[in-house]
């Protein structure tokens, strides 16, 4: 099993994009698919948990080759990951308003889980690699996840109920004007 840890890597990554990852107020949640198209606008708004995906993905580009720097940025992605626990507030994807976050739902948790057991079974491999065994390459298994998930990629970015627009999300609150005609 530990042969195909960039395999596993993969399959828990392409599952958790079946959940939703997040729940917030006023029965809002984000899907994790929405949730990887979404991220790289987390820059915008302070929120940089979601580069751990390039991290992860370029840790396991380099997994054999250069297995200490996998490792490390593969470390660096599960940092990165864990900060998103100091999230509190996020875009709601429908009205375009800041909501609360109430708690992550299974999707979170499973990327959690995908890069956390890349940073192990790179670890491992990383261990045995010292003793002469030969660290594992690329299955046909990696490669076929690899397609599969830009396939679905490909087709969320497609997908018009998962467009973000971002203008709406940067434009200041409407403001409300009082009803009753003697408030101030």
């Amino acid at each position: 099993m530990l042969n195909r840890y960039v395999s596993l890597t993969l399959l828990l990554f392409l599952a958790s994009l079946c959940f939703n990852a997040m729940y917030m107020t006023g029965d809002g949640r984000l899907h994790a698919l929405q949730a990887l198209l979404y991220g790289p606008w987390g820059l915008v708004f302070g929120m940089y948990g979601w580069f751990a995906n390039p991290l992860l993905g370029l840790a396991m580009l380099l997994h054999r080759r250069w297995r200490w720097v996998s490792l490390v940025l593969g470390l660096a992605a599960l940092g990165l990951a864990l900060s998103s626990f100091g999230i509190d507030r996020m875009p709601d994807n429908r009205s375009y308003n800041f909501v609360n976050l109430t708690h992550f739902a299974p999707g979170f948790y499973l990327w959690l889980l995908a890069i956390f057991g890349f940073c192990l079974g790179q670890a491992w491999w990383c261990r045995q690699a010292r003793q002469g065994v030969p660290i594992p390459g690329w299955h046909w298994l990696d490669g076929a996840l690899i397609v599969v998930l830009g396939v679905v990629i490909h087709f969320a970015l497609e997908a018009p109920s998962l467009r973000f627009e971002m203008n709406r999300a940067l434009e200041p609150q409407p403001s409300i004007q009082p009803i009753d005609p003697d408030t101030i």
